[in-house]
């Protein structure tokens, strides 16, 4: 096949979850990453588009998280210049929608931090949109 052949399979790119990890096998793994590094994952709600950063051990007024408006991107990071880390939403390009600083919030407890930014209300329609065509659609038994 073409190497451009839309047959030809390709990378998977996890936008939502994480992906899956093998199982570590110390006969033949040589380095296994540390369970203390930090774990980035997307996991959405109904009305919030939600970032989960585990093991992020220092206090809340550490972190800071922003919007960059030029790059369209939230940003992380920490005073102690510990942690830094960009996000982007590609949810939002696909509806021609920019960032807004009031649907962005977030929270830390228990070793993770939270980031949560409220759906725009053209997402949330999408979405039912969506939703009613697959109920339409799903085979009835």
């Amino acid at each position: 096949m073409a190497r451009n052949s839309p047959l030809q399979e390709g990378e998977w790119v996890f936008e939502v979850g994480q992906a899956v990890e093998g199982a570590f096998d110390p006969y033949s793994d040589i380095m296994r990453a540390s369970s203390s590094n930090p774990i980035f994952l997307r996991k959405d709600t109904p009305e919030h588009f939600q970032w989960r950063i585990r093991n992020l051990p220092y206090p809340a007024d550490v972190y800071s998280v922003s919007v960059d408006h030029e790059k369209q991107e939230i940003v992380v990071r920490t005073s102690n210049k510990k942690y830094f880390k960009r996000i982007q939403v590609p949810d939002l390009p696909r509806h021609d929608l920019k960032f807004k600083d009031e649907l962005l919030s977030w929270k830390h407890q228990h070793s993770t931090l939270i980031i949560s930014y409220r759906k725009p209300p053209e997402i949330l329609k999408g979405e039912q949109e969506a939703l009613r065509e697959a109920e339409r659609s799903a085979v009835k038994m």
